[in-house]
């Protein structure tokens, strides 16, 4: 099932086939952007007081300017949010959602899929099926990134439970038709689904079409030897891709090879979508601007003959 918004939008109410100016400024921009092959989005947080919050309005409308297609959003805890309402207030800037990202509602409430005792693993199952419960979209998507768990005491205790956890909610993405989406993070954060191998292993038989793999730029130059060969590997798992640079900065500010790796991701017929996610410098706004337009320029780079 994929749920629709409720409404049109705040920026067409009213008025049929008009464009507000944050949708034209976005149409403007990804004309321009038309030779990037892949959608682009950008993880955030929408806090609980977004309806009316003029700060929230003017972010959105940067990023819709920046020629952004949606946004990864990160909540305090989903509950409180109508799924319906957070798609039209998108809709407003032109936005879609494209995932949503479970960090920080998994640090608010200090849940752990890989939690050594079994009634907190439990209950982060749990919360997590609510997740994708509400949800309950096959174009959207849960990441699991941080919900990993971060304790490396015990790290094999810890990945067995994550398996455990893995095969009680592949059911639950399937019957939801929702896709579980487990990030490959690297060692210095988490034991487990370090490498995109390790994430694969982690996922083996459940449903590919409901169980994912997440490989993000900044992790990837950490653990993968070789790039091309892991995502070749994990192609069939892979619904879109984290751009991060070397340095945790969003796209443009560190020393990562993104030339080399988008005509990659060509070369090897990737058809997902990309987002951007990494630590701000300065403005939000600005800095994701910034960002976008480094992608593209690194996309014109790399797809030179």
């Amino acid at each position: 099932m994929r749920r629709m918004s409720a409404g049109g939008g705040r920026g067409s109410a009213g008025r049929p086939g008009a464009q507000s100016a944050p949708e034209r400024a976005a149409s403007d921009a990804r004309r321009g952007a038309a030779d990037l092959p892949w959608t682009l989005s950008y993880q955030t947080v929408l806090p609980d007081d977004y309806r009316g919050n003029d700060a929230v309005a003017a972010r959105f409308a940067a990023f819709a300017g920046a020629g952004l297609r949606g946004l990864e959003l990160n909540m305090s805890d989903p509950a409180r949010f109508s799924y319906d309402d957070v798609l039209e207030f998108l809709d407003g800037f032109g936005l879609k959602l494209s995932m949503f990202a479970t960090g920080l509602s998994a640090k608010s409430g200090g849940f752990s899929l890989s939690a050594d005792d079994e009634d907190a693993r439990r209950r982060a199952v749990e919360e997590c099926t609510k997740y994708l419960r509400w949800v309950g979209d096959d174009d959207v998507g849960a990441i699991i990134g941080f919900m990993k768990g971060m304790d490396r005491s015990r790290p094999d205790a810890a990945r067995e439970a994550m398996r455990r956890s893995i095969l009680e909610l592949a059911p639950v993405a399937e019957q939801e038709r929702t896709p579980l989406i487990i990030e490959a993070t690297n060692r210095y954060e988490t034991p487990i689904a370090n490498s995109l191998a390790d994430a694969l292993e982690l996922v083996e038989g459940t449903p590919a079409e409901w169980v994912k793999v997440l490989p993000d730029t900044f992790h990837m130059n950490i653990e993968e030897a070789d790039q091309r060969a892991a995502l070749i590997a994990a192609l069939p798992r892979v619904m879109h891709v984290h751009l991060s640079e070397n340095n945790r900065t969003l796209p443009g500010r560190g020393a990562f090879d993104f030339a080399g790796f988008l005509r990659m991701l060509a070369e090897i017929d990737f058809r997902g979508r990309l987002a951007m996610e990494g630590n701000i410098i300065g403005d939000e706004g600005d800095d994701v601007a910034r960002a976008a337009e480094a992608v593209r320029a690194a996309w014109r780079r790399g797809a030179k003959p």
